[in-house]
């Protein structure tokens, strides 16, 4: 009998097992670190895809030289096969070229992105929900409950801005939210809208403000002082400052998210490197792509994370024609079609003061005009750290235990041995979260009064007109 593949485990973040693992080093430290990752990431690439480029010729032209072995015709047999290789690879190569041009014209915005496999709103996305508040920035979606009565406390769940929402809410089989949605929760989901150029110059404030006033119009709808609340990467942090100003939770639950960039021997790995503002020219980057972070150019980015993989798929793709092992996988499906462009001030102070000067992690992060302290976390608190995850390395995830106020009794840290999205996209990870989240919901006995009630909450907030004043 095989080996059973250990999926995950509930560990003590302050046992001496994982001490060492949230050691930290001085900046000097990191910034060399920086550097290097950051000059050897295009020589890595190069490598990996000339090794797979020279493995991809290798193996294609086997069959051709063979058929050019006096020796191989007296094997009939070996004729057809090696014949019908050769047209084989010629068709997958075709194929995979088609592929590279619908990829590079779709990138160029000349074409829409498409699946055969997937749709949003058919086979994707399709647990039911409404829209109950909207802004320039966000939608705010609840879902239809399943059932008469839900749990009193409703659960919020904020996402990253820089893919669509529907990770979380992927086929029926995986959604997280049609898990909690079954089991009785009052779900409600940040939907965050494309930016425009009314929206393009959006600061982080901006972006707290309206988790805030979601988090109000939620209070309002379901009658209940205090939310659950659940965020996911840069949704994570967004809860967690939003906890740490104002409170208003019963729980918290942390989905691989990034509160201290500065931990450990890889520190925050190349995204540590993207965002040093001394090792990277941010600002001219921003203002050379029209003020936003431009979503293709982060999607590539964050493909290419992992070189070595990166390059291995490509070549997979493009040169070996081998879209179908992709094309009906949901996650890559998501990861394909949901980046967007991001406010250029917001995600500049986003990466300013969480990566860069991890003011966040050293409580001297100011927003409103107040200091953001996560040691007035004090409510219980889930974290997910993942092992594999090449966006929050383990140790930046893992080291938030030491960052809130929660006492370690009231804390759940999760590991699991997956990435940054799989790892979370996980269906042994949700009856551990909802155990968590049920200990904190009340008794499930509210009824829904009513649902759609979006012209009953207006929204009274614009976005900010200003970019964001310099941060030296």
């Amino acid at each position: 009998m095989g080996k059973v593949k250990k999926v995950l485990e509930i560990i003590d973040p302050f046992s001496d097992d994982y001490k060492n693992i949230n050691s930290a080093k001085d900046d000097r430290y990191y910034r060399k670190l920086y550097e290097e990752i950051f000059k050897n990431i295009p020589t890595r690439a190069r490598a990996a895809i000339v090794k797979n480029y020279l493995e991809y010729l290798n193996n294609v032209s086997k069959p051709f030289w063979e058929l050019g072995n006096p020796f191989t015709w007296l094997d009939p047999e070996s004729v057809v096969n090696n014949t019908l290789e050769t047209w084989e690879n010629a068709f997958r190569f075709g194929a995979g070229a088609t592929k590279y041009l619908y990829d590079l014209m779709a990138s160029m915005k000349l074409i829409e992105k498409s699946s055969v496999y997937y749709e949003v709103g058919k086979n994707i996305a399709v647990t039911p929900c409404e829209v109950i508040h909207e802004t320039p920035l966000l939608k705010l979606k609840r879902y239809i409950p399943a059932g008469d009565t839900v749990y009193e406390a409703p659960l919020f769940m904020i996402y990253s801005i820089i893919n669509g929402y529907y990770i979380l809410d992927l086929t029926k089989e995986l959604s997280m939210i049609r898990y909690m949605v079954e089991k009785g929760y009052d779900v409600f989901v940040t939907d965050w809208k494309l930016i425009t150029e009314e929206t393009k110059n959006a600061t982080l404030e901006d972006y707290i403000a309206e988790i805030m006033e979601a988090k109000e119009v939620i209070k309002k709808v379901t009658g209940q002082d205090k939310i659950g609340g659940l965020g996911y990467c840069i949704g994570g942090a967004y809860i967690d400052i939003d906890a740490a100003l104002n409170n208003g939770y019963r729980y918290l639950v942390n989905l691989t998210t990034l509160l201290n960039s500065k931990v450990g021997e890889e520190g925050a790995g190349l995204m540590g490197a993207f965002s040093d503002f001394s090792v990277n020219d941010i600002d001219k980057f921003v203002e050379t792509h029209g003020g936003v972070f431009p979503g293709e150019i982060l999607k590539s980015f964050f493909d290419w994370v992992k070189p070595e993989k990166a390059a291995l798929m490509f070549m997979d793709m493009y040169f070996y024609g081998n879209e179908y092992k992709y094309a009906n996988d949901a996650v890559f499906f998501w990861n394909n079609h949901s980046t967007r462009d991001l406010a250029g001030p917001a995600h500049r102070e986003y990466l300013w003061e969480i990566y860069y000067k991890n003011n966040l992690a050293k409580g001297k992060m100011k927003l409103f005009n107040r200091t953001v302290d996560l040691k007035k976390i004090t409510v219980p608190y889930c974290n997910v750290a993942a092992v594999f995850d090449h966006i929050v390395p383990f140790p930046n995830a893992l080291s938030t235990a030491y960052l809130i106020g929660t006492p370690k009794e009231d804390q759940m840290t999760v590991k699991v041995y997956g990435g940054h999205v799989r790892g979370v996209v996980n269906l042994h990870l949700y009856p551990v979260l909802e155990k968590f989240i049920r200990k904190y919901s009340g008794k499930k006995v509210r009824k829904v009064e009513s649902i759609g009630v979006l012209s009953k909450i207006p929204s009274n907030r614009s976005c900010s007109a200003q970019a964001t004043p310099g941060v030296a």
